[in-house]
């Protein structure tokens, strides 16, 4: 009798033991005297970055032919920049910045024979475009683009979430209304401008806005200044403060004497306002350990304007680029030792992806 009944009760402990296989019931929790929830499972840790970033760029140049000028584009038109040779240049100078890190490929280009539609429903023709740009006057206002419309009209929602594509640059003409970026998809946040509401791409996307009357220094800047505002959601702060290693990094010294790194976009170590990349004073700077990090010492040197291109902008933005973290491992804030990929592809990482790790 005592044999059969322990094989009784074996059978019942191995039927609930199947239940639980196949319900997800916690044995754990039935057998709590409270009864208790059970533990909740630990979390997941956040994917390591790829050795290597080769986002996918769907790249609408709005570039319209205009009449009565031979077949010409609006850029060759009005004397402006090549469109490709600003793509190319500037996905050079991201890749040497990196230090070949990040590799942006364009997937698409679409040659646009058109102007992109304002908010209001408004849009420019090629006729009434050049009547303003040659009278220097009478643009439309208000200048924003849709955002929206361009996501609908192109399907962007659609081919970000099936991963034909990474992010979309936007190439326009003076008064196109773009942001230098903006971001979309869900949980999307501040990136240099308020994110585009309502939009269920399943993954978050960036739009950068690009003006080809101006060079490859501004596409840069505009980069930078996306990379800021990621950095910034990152670290959930931004300010002249040593408190974390993004507020460390952007120190300058007319906010923080003597405490000097590698400044932001606008301001370099030594300026003494926005764009004074010219500046020829010398200060104390951590730039330098910066490339080291995060094996940081605090060695300073005295630096100044020919040190990052002498009030070139462009040679400003690549010397900044180049002492932006891309070190394997985390660091013991939890934060990424390489901040590319934050910048580039913020979804993997509960940090950078809006979600908050919820």
């Amino acid at each position: 009798m005592m044999r059969r009944a322990l094989l009784e009760g074996l059978g019942r402990l191995l039927c609930v033991a199947g239940l639980a296989r196949t319900t997800g019931i916690s044995l754990a929790a039935e057998g709590r005297p409270d009864g208790g929830a059970p533990a909740a499972a630990p979390r997941a840790a956040p994917p390591d970055p790829p050795p290597r970033l080769r986002p996918k760029i769907l790249l609408l140049n709005y570039d319209p032919r205009v009449p009565g000028e031979g077949g010409k584009r609006l850029h060759e038109v009005c004397g402006w920049s090549d469109p490709h040779y600003l793509a190319d240049a500037c996905i050079g100078d991201l890749k040497d910045a990196s230090g070949g890190y990040v590799d942006c490929r364009i997937a698409e280009w679409k040659d646009i024979d058109a102007f992109p539609v304002k908010k209001d429903g408004f849009r420019y023709t090629a006729e009434s475009y050049m009547k303003c740009y040659r009278d220097g006057k009478g643009w439309h206002q208000p200048d924003g683009v849709d955002y929206t419309a361009i996501i609908k009209e192109f399907g962007l929602e659609r081919r970000v979430a099936a991963g034909e594509i990474d992010e979309v640059w936007l190439m326009g003409a003076p008064y196109a209304g773009y942001y230098e970026s903006t971001m979309a998809g869900p949980n999307a946040y501040f990136c240099n401008s308020g994110p585009v509401e309502g939009i269920d791409s399943k993954r978050l996307f960036v739009i950068m806005g690009f003006n080809y009357e101006r060079g490859v220094g501004e596409m840069l800047e505009d980069f930078g200044h996306r990379a800021e505002s990621i950095l910034r959601h990152v670290y959930g702060s931004w300010e002249p403060k040593p408190t974390h290693a993004w507020n460390r990094f952007t120190l300058y010294d007319k906010v923080a004497p003597g405490q000097a790194a590698c400044g932001n976009v606008h301001f370099a170590p030594n300026s003494q306002g926005d764009y004074d990349w010219g500046n020829k004073s010398f200060v104390e700077s951590t730039c330098d350990d910066w490339l080291d990090y995060p094996n940081l010492t605090g060695r300073k040197r005295l630096v100044t304007a020919g040190d990052w291109g002498g009030g070139d902008c462009r040679a400003h933005h690549k010397w900044w680029f180049r002492r932006l973290p891309r070190a394997p491992g985390r660091a013991a804030d939890g934060k990424l030792n390489n901040w590319w990929p934050y910048v580039i592809d913020p979804n993997p990482y509960p940090e950078s992806n809006g979600t908050g790790g919820k």
